[in-house]
Order: structure tokens, then sequence, then C-alpha cells
């Protein structure tokens, strides 16, 4: 079987271009792979055995590679939230329809970059909106400039968590012949609207290069802590955002003076202008026992989670994500508390901690305390994390999934012929 495949790759830093690393490395073990780049080429271990077509040249689309597509037996175009890597995908799959890996539920940021940075447009981003809710913004929101009301509009929405109200994928499960999503929230929110859509959901995999797996067995690293500090660390990975739920620990650690004394809390992640988490350690009195990292190359940051004793993974709102590098943490061992929303919700619950979202201070605060004078049962909810994770969230069992869907779906195309 041939198959296209639209994704950012290899050396592109970008957590769809880890997933798609580590699921080709199966795929092209069942198929013919054609990998589809903008303008650049893929490592070469990636490109190893596959055709690779750069489909961008001076920023436009070489629509001639249009019959390269057109010979393949299945289409795959991985679709996010981050404009920087699907703007011409996304272009693609309108002329061109395929199965689209849908990596985000909500797609409002997609097409805010798309429009307001990629294509300086902002009466387009207004236009599509309007085309998909019959709701004109200007009118609504009216200030001095476009671009000021789709910034404050984005910013309510998302404060106001009515975010999931206008998630903005319409057009592209539209488009799409048929998708692929990570979670039962995203499969089901689809399925409400879009009746007759072939969707199906394959567990997300962890994004860990396997060479990495092997290595930290045997040479694990040696961060700069001191092997006999007593104090437990937790721990936030990722851009730094909002959503994050940095206050709600910091409320935490504040309201509790033997906490502070015993923990520290790292932030580890990209940070914005926009939002500063230095001002909130601040805010909080927290400085002594907030460490803020800022942006780490990924061997930085395995390093330093080596030498965290809890990871914290809130999101609030939530839209519909999941998250591999929560994935990655409960592949190292690493117990992780998420909030009971979401995708995070659909997590077993022996494997992770969960906060219910109206009582998440105090349970945070009971599941640090018990952290603290407790950390074999950390261990032991590690251990079973990391089981956890090699039996559900694997390359490998994804692009057999893959394969299935594929088979289903030209089984459905065959169908509608005959």
């Amino acid at each position: 079987m041939k198959i296209a495949w639209f994704s950012p790759l290899p050396p592109k830093k970008s957590g769809i271009a880890d997933f798609s690393r580590n699921v080709l490395t199966y795929l092209k073990k069942f198929s013919k792979l054609i990998l589809f780049v903008e303008d650049y080429w893929p490592t070469e271990s990636l490109a190893r055995d596959c055709l690779v077509f750069q489909y961008v040249e001076k920023s436009r689309i070489n629509w001639r590679l249009l019959e390269q597509v057109e010979a393949c037996d299945l289409v795959f175009f991985n679709m996010s939230n981050d404009f920087r890597f699907h703007s011409y995908a996304y272009e693609l799959l309108l002329r061109y329809p395929g199965i689209v890996i849908l990596h985000d539920y909500v797609l409002q940021f997609f097409y805010a970059g798309y429009y307001l940075i990629e294509k300086r447009n902002f009466s387009g981003y207004v236009e599509k909106f309007k085309e998909l809710y019959a709701l004109d913004l200007i009118t609504t929101y009216p200030v001095a400039d476009g671009r000021t009301v789709i910034l404050n509009f984005l910013k309510k929405i998302y404060v106001d968590h009515s975010i999931l109200w206008y998630p903005m994928n319409e057009e592209i499960i539209s488009k799409a012949s048929a998708l692929v999503v990570h979670s039962d929230f995203a499969l089901q929110n689809i399925k409400k609207k879009f009746l007759s859509k072939l969707v199906v959901k394959i567990d997300l995999p962890y994004t860990l290069p396997e060479e990495t797996l092997v290595s930290l067995q045997s040479n694990p690293y040696s961060f700069s802590v001191p092997k006999d500090r007593p104090k437990l660390i937790a721990a936030t990975f990722g851009y730094v955002l909002p959503n994050k739920a940095y206050e709600l620990v910091f409320k935490v650690l504040q309201s509790n003076s033997m906490l502070q004394k015993h923990m520290e809390y790292w932030i580890v992640g990209g940070t914005f202008f926009w939002y500063n988490i230095h001002s909130l350690a601040k805010k909080y009195k927290l400085q002594a026992i907030v460490k803020i990292f800022g942006y780490q190359e990924p061997e930085k940051v395995q390093e330093i989670l080596s030498c965290v004793d809890l990871c914290i993974a809130l999101r609030d709102p939530t839209m519909g994500e999941t998250s591999s590098s929560l994935l990655n943490q409960m592949l190292l061992s690493k117990p992780v508390v998420v909030l009971n929303v979401g995708w995070y919700a659909e997590l077993p619950n022996p494997f992770v901690f969960k906060l219910n979202p109206e009582s998440a201070e105090k349970e945070l605060e009971e599941i640090l305390k018990m952290s603290l004078f407790n950390r074999s049962e950390l261990i032991k909810m590690g251990n079973r994390a990391r089981e956890y994770v090699l039996a559900h969230h694997t390359p490998m069992h994804y692009a057999q999934k893959l394969m299935e869907v594929g088979r289903q779906f030209n089984e459905m195309i065959n169908k509608k012929i005959d």
C-alpha cells in the first residue's frame, strides 16, 4: 500500500514532528511511504526507505506534485493548532481531501495565526468565523481596529472557557475524507455534529525516541541536584501558558508553610511576553521555592525530569487536547497529577492522580502532603504509569491501528463505487 504523509518532520522542532518520527518508523514496515515536506529535508534516518517530496517552493505550493498524491492509496494530513507547521497542508487539504489526523480538537489558534500572522489578513479570520458561526465579530465587539477585536475575543473565550463553543474545526472536519482522533472527548463531540463522518479514535503514542529509552535505562542522567536533597521536587513541563493552572499550584503552596519548607516547584518551558510567570511567582511570594527554567532543549528536559519526584500537568480550561509529553513522563516512571477533565479524565485512575475541578486546590494539597511522607507510593504510581503506557500508547500499536483505519476507509470507498 502506498501512503502519502503530510506532517512536519525532524529536524523541525514540533511535537507533531516527534509523533511522526516514531510512528513512521513502524508504518514504513507495512507500506510504501511518500513523505511530503515543505521546503526542507527530513533527517536521513527517517527518510531512509521512503520517497521524499518538497511540495513548497519559494513560499508557494507546487501544485504539480498533486500527481504524486493522486497515485497513493491513502493520504494522511496531520493537523494541529500550530499554524507554523500546518498552513500549507491546510491549503492543500482544501483542494485535495485525505484522512486527517486531528491532533487538537480546538483549532482557534491555528486560524488566528494563519490569518493574523501568516497572511496578514485580519478580515479573513472575521469572514471565516462568520461563515462557521453566523456571528460578525466586528459588529458584536466594535473597537477601532480588527486585530484588537480578534485578540480580545480570543482572550475572552479562553478565560471564560467558552472556546469549546467555537472550536473552528468544522471546515477541516468537513473537508476530511475520514478522521483519526486521540480521545473519546474529540470523538464524541465530532460525532454529534458530523453523524456520517468516519471518525476513529487511536490512543496517542509516546514521542520519546526509542534510542533515548535504551540510553536512559543504561546511563541515567545526573542533573546538578544534590543526591541527598531532602526536598520533594514537583514540576510542570511545556510552554508556559495560563491554562497550565500555575496559579492554582501557587495558591496551594502559599497557604501551606510545611509545603514551602519541604518542597520546590519547577517550571520548565518556553515563556511568552504576555504571560509573566515570574511576576505571578512574586505575587504569591514564592520566589524561594519556584524555579523557572525557561525553554530547554529536549535532552536537557529529560535530564531535569530525571530529578523530579512528581509531575503536575493541569489544563484549565481544557481544549480537548491530548499530551504526548505527559505520556513521556509516565513512560519514565514519573507519577503525574492531572485535572479530571477532557482527555485527562480518560486516563485510568490507577495510573494518575486526578483532581476534581470543584475541589482541585484541596485535593492537590493532600497529594503534595502525602508525597512528602510517602515517597514509596509515588514510586509505585510511577511504575504503574510506565506499564500502562507500554501496554496502550506505543508507536507500533498506533501504526498498526492506522493501517486498519486505512483499509476500512478504502473498503468504504470501494463499496460506494460499486
